[in-house]
């Protein structure tokens, strides 16, 4: 009806009027007009310009606009740290609800910290006008009443809110609930009335704190993780950096990058062998269709997380070290399916040490014996050659490695540890004829 004759009438087969019309729908689906453009054009400009000019108070709205996502906030708090800013642990005297610009650095909301409420974060700052917190004892006589329950004052505590005072984790933990339970009793009695034989009030006696130890500083950082989902003082990787390092382990978060990107050189594929180390955050167990059991476990570094999947063969060979809290060095292969996030399907879990030059994975076999590995490739050129490059720094070490390229003749150089898995895999890969050790 609007005069168009059409691309049939005018010669155009219908199956090629089909296709172009099928692209012209696709583009569609996330074409931007000009409005949105503009738009999205406008805002990249305001945040690269507060990025850079404020950059703590854009770190820190931006934190607090992910509170409910642990991951987020964590990525976030990388970048701070990237940025040479510093995330200040909560303080029952310094933090607001939300994260905010100190000093030092950015102050952590107690609204992040589970079981505390908006309304009785609001009632502490505005308490906190008449006078700072002194003592764990001094804050549950003026804040007690309120919403405060066992709950709310136990994750303060452990997630270090009250360290200000200068008081060990370990002492509140020990008499928090005494101490409330005073608070609450002195309440009730004042709003009933009751005097004492002078008229008074009568102000039940300070808890005394009893001299033990603090916790370890593990201990405190996963009191941390399990009140923020975060770890706040530290993280458990810091002492095991040069361990995963010599392990050949990879930043997680260098895996996410590659496979949240569409374009651009990438290091990881899916079905490629990896080795990570990290913290175990989390471990689910279930029944298959067969009745084997499976494992979905969660590994943290310190620059982000990653899900694996253990299948019966690891966790009957692995499964003692597959405990919340346990440090470990995993290896396995990486798999992106199905629109889901990576995964690495995990052949082996080993704990990290921070010497982890006697590391021998189950099922590996320490170090092989041999001086030089001698390697036949087809060429310098595609997948097989960038796999070997990725496959050897997975195993820095000192054994010399010769690569004879059947193309060109020439002879290449490099070098790794000798583990009968890297043997595994290089004869697996590459051909048992192509791989010689002596």
């Amino acid at each position: 009806g609007r005069g168009i004759s059409g691309c049939v009438a005018n010669g155009i087969p219908e199956a090629t009027a089909e296709a172009i019309y099928q692209e012209i729908y696709d583009f569609a689906n996330y074409a931007f007009n000009k409005a949105h453009a503009v738009s999205y054009a406008v805002v990249a400009y305001q945040t690269a310009y507060f990025k850079c000019h404020f950059t703590r108070e854009y770190m820190a709205a931006l934190l607090t606009s992910v509170l409910e996502n642990s991951d987020k906030v964590a990525g976030y708090i990388n970048e701070c740290r990237d940025c040479g800013i510093a995330l200040l642990p909560p303080d029952i005297n310094r933090s607001m609800d939300c994260f905010t610009v100190e000093e030092g650095g950015i102050r952590f909301g107690l609204v992040a910290i589970k079981n505390i409420g908006r309304s009785f974060i609001q009632a502490v700052m505005r308490e906190r006008k008449n006078g700072p917190f002194r003592t764990l004892h001094d804050f549950c006589r003026r804040m007690a009443g309120g919403e405060m329950n066992k709950r709310a004052l136990e994750n303060l505590i452990r997630a270090g809110a009250f360290d200000g005072t200068g008081a060990r984790r370990s002492q509140l933990l020990r008499v928090y609930e005494r101490v409330l339970d005073g608070a609450l009793e002195q309440r009730r009695q004042n709003l009933e009335g009751q005097l004492d034989f002078f008229g008074m009030a009568r102000e039940p006696e300070e808890v005394p704190l009893p001299d033990i130890p603090e916790y370890t500083a593990q201990e405190r950082m996963n009191m941390e993780k399990e009140t923020t989902g975060l770890y706040l003082s530290g993280h458990p990787m810091d002492a095991y950096r040069g361990a995963a390092k010599k392990v050949g382990a990879v930043p997680i978060a260098r895996i996410h990058e590659d496979f949240d990107r569409e374009d651009g050189p990438q290091r990881f594929q899916d079905g490629q062998r990896v080795t990570i180390a990290g913290v175990i955050t989390a471990n689910r167990t279930k029944t298959t269709r067969n009745n084997s059991l499976m494992a979905y476990v969660t590994v943290e570094d310190d620059t982000s997380s990653i899900e694996l999947l253990c299948f019966s063969r690891t966790i009957q060979t692995c499964g003692a070290y597959l405990r919340v809290n346990q440090s470990v060095v995993i290896r396995g292969k990486l798999s992106a399916r199905d629109e889901k996030a990576v995964q690495i399907l995990c052949d082996s879990v080993a704990p990290l040490t921070e010497n982890p030059d006697a590391l021998a994975l189950p099922g590996e076999g320490e170090n092989v014996a041999g001086e030089t590995v001698y390697l036949r490739l087809e060429s310098a050129e595609g997948r097989d050659f960038r796999y070997l490059q990725l496959l050897l720094q997975m195993f820095p070490g000192q054994t010399p490695v010769k690569i004879r390229l059947k193309d060109t003749g020439r002879l290449l150089g490099a070098s790794c540890t000798l583990r009968a898995s890297l043997i595994r895999e290089l004869k697996e890969v590459y051909g048992e004829e192509n791989v010689v050790i002596k």
